[in-house]
């Protein structure tokens, strides 16, 4: 064994893991001498040292949170990751930082990891709320950002999508477009994807997916695509007003970049709307319209959420619960 663990000492003692760490801080009081001494000589072959984390989890001080985030270059995660960096300096927290890099084994792996260093709290940005890892999780010490799990089994912090998505594609209705499309990467389940989607449609009335375009999640901006054609196919309809709403500001830099290689322009030749806003969206000309959805708050909410969870002594597992953060639309000249 590599390294060896409170637990593996309790499990080689026969004891619990509460007794090996009343032995490892000099707690003798309800401790017989024999388990004392096995303890000591267990310790003592295998050349165990407790982590720093493990120590101040033991002394009930340990002040360190673990973080995993699905995609570090996702313009979504640096405000999160700020937020709760934020949080952590005020309540005197430490923060450990993990990226998945969309892959769900790495995420597993990263958890893992993070609990053996037996760290007090978990935020998650999750590759895959459903994976079978977080039944492994309590809600009593860990939050989840983002996206949501189909069977809701720990605290999640997400933004309006649905609501706000059909907010905006009803204004968009309302100034005359009369062919929209929803354009995303391959919606396989995300619920942030299927929510913007589902508030498309509710605002469209579409009965239909013939109105939802999906282009592959590794796109290369610079490259032509099968979405090029689908693209001049769309904007070669007769007496339409074609208007898009992208599920984010990638997929926005994709129709963007598609539209100027085959010549058009926004919003002369057709309306967009997207979901998140950056400072660029407003120097454009003209600026883009957008819903504005508070990342930095999504990652302080968590910490004040991991924070509270922290410092209550739970008889029982806490219900958990979805707590949705307000969007608001920002509305410009692209449509």
């Amino acid at each position: 064994m590599d390294k060896f663990t409170i637990k593996d000492i309790a499990k080689l003692g026969e004891v619990s893991t509460a007794t090996v760490s009343n032995f490892l801080n000099g707690n003798y009081a309800k401790m017989s001498a024999a388990t004392r001494e096995k303890l000591a000589g267990i310790i003592s072959k295998t050349d165990y040292h407790p982590s720093t984390t493990a120590r101040n989890l033991a002394k009930n001080e340990n002040k360190t949170i673990g973080v995993s985030v699905a995609d570090i270059t996702n313009p979504f995660t640096t405000p999160v990751i700020s937020g709760i960096s934020e949080r952590c300096e005020q309540y005197g927290y430490k923060m450990i930082f993990t990226n998945s890099n969309n892959d769900e084994q790495r995420e597993i792996e990263n958890i893992n990891r993070m609990r053996e260093e037996e760290v007090a709290g978990l935020i998650i940005d999750p590759v895959n709320p459903d994976s079978s890892i977080y039944n492994q999780l309590s809600n009593a010490y860990t939050v989840i950002v983002d996206r949501q799990s189909r069977r809701t089994v720990i605290d999640t912090i997400v933004t309006d999508n649905m609501n706000s998505v059909n907010s905006m594609v009803t204004q968009m209705r309302n100034k005359g477009y009369d062919d929209l499309y929803f354009i995303s990467w391959p919606l396989d389940g995300v619920s942030t994807r299927l929510n913007r989607y589902t508030g498309f449609k509710q605002a469209t009335q579409y009965l239909t997916d013939d109105h939802l375009l999906t282009i592959p999640y590794d796109t290369e901006l610079n490259k032509s695509s099968q979405f090029d054609q689908t693209f001049s196919n769309i904007m070669a309809k007769p007496h339409k007003k074609v208007g898009f709403f992208t599920m984010n500001s990638r997929v926005l830099l994709q129709l963007l970049t598609t539209a100027q290689r085959l010549s058009y322009t926004y919003a002369a030749d057709f309306g967009v709307a997207t979901y998140e806003e950056f400072e660029w969206m407003q120097l454009m000309n003209p600026g883009i319209s957008c819903i504005r959805q508070d990342s930095f708050t999504i990652g302080y909410s968590a910490m004040d959420l991991l924070k509270d969870k922290l410092e209550t002594k739970f008889t029982n597992e806490p219900v958990p619960q979805i707590k949705t953060v307000p969007t608001n639309l920002i509305i410009r000249e692209s449509f």
